[in-house]
């Protein structure tokens, strides 16, 4: 895996409010990103002489991808829930989305099923709704190479963490770490307290040989953006790990699927 070239946040979108969704044309083509712990592909667009980035990001395991836009901003870090949908053109895929300002940054974040990214190889455009005003629509084109690029990059993803490390005998010793003390009342997300959700997350973590949690990523999403966020933001500044070992007690790298994290109201 090489170094990571664009940042981890960078799975974003416009804030910009616009009468109606204008299809935006791209002006370079896919980089697919082989970063350390996680495959990316963006591209760049352009709107009104400004630029935007639509990335899609996979799990590990395929089994859900990110999809969303960059766009420079300026001001405070903020956070909200947003109802939105995703649309391949075969009707729109409503999900609740994550919207937050950061490092200078409007982010959106939208989650969607690997079978409802899958009408992205045949789409000639993607449609993403955060709300009323907010609603772009980005031409497509190469995306099933792309897919099947990101495929490949997750597989040598599993191979550079050994994530099957413990069935092919490569790992003796798995990581060895507590998830499940380190959360606490007030780790529930306000908005999601407002909103009366609940719900239950699972994650993927990346442990390096120095027992650091690399990456996490959502294993099993909760339906719920914030607890999804909330989880391994929780995870990652709390959670201790020692390493994994080999047979020789050498540290290794390796990955460790958290318990189910559930979210509820008393």
């Amino acid at each position: 895996m090489i170094g990571r070239v664009f940042v981890a946040a960078s799975l974003l979108f416009s804030s910009a409010a616009i009468a109606e969704s204008v299809e935006l044309q791209p002006t370079d083509s896919w980089v697919l990103d082989y970063a350390a712990a996680e495959c990316l592909a963006y591209r760049e667009y352009s709107q009104a002489g400004k630029k935007l980035v639509l990335a899609i990001e996979p799990s590990p395991t395929m089994d859900s991808f990110e999809i969303a836009v960059l766009r420079d901003r300026s001001g405070p870090f903020y956070a909200e829930e947003l109802q939105g949908s995703v649309d391949f053109g075969n009707g729109r895929v409503d999900a609740w989305l994550l919207h937050y300002g950061h490092a200078k940054q409007d982010v959106y974040r939208f989650r969607i099923s690997a079978a409802e990214l899958d009408q992205a190889r045949s789409a000639p455009s993607v449609r993403l709704r955060a709300d009323s005003s907010r609603d772009f629509t980005f031409s497509l084109s190469n995306v099933p190479a792309l897919l099947d690029e990101l495929a490949a990059c997750n597989r040598d993803l599993i191979q550079y963490w050994n994530v099957d490390g413990e069935r092919d005998g490569k790992i003796a010793v798995p990581a060895k770490g507590d998830v499940r003390s380190v959360f606490s009342a007030n780790d529930f997300p306000q908005q999601a307290l407002d909103r009366r959700q609940q719900g239950d997350a699972q994650f993927l973590l990346l442990i390096d040989e120095q027992g650091k949690i690399a990456g996490c990523h959502v294993l099993k999403p909760s339906g719920v953006p914030v607890f999804d966020a909330m989880g391994c933001e929780v995870i990652q500044e709390r959670a201790k790990f020692k390493p994994a070992m080999d047979s020789a007690g050498k540290p290794l790298r390796s990955a460790v699927v958290t318990p189910l994290v559930r979210w509820r109201l008393e």
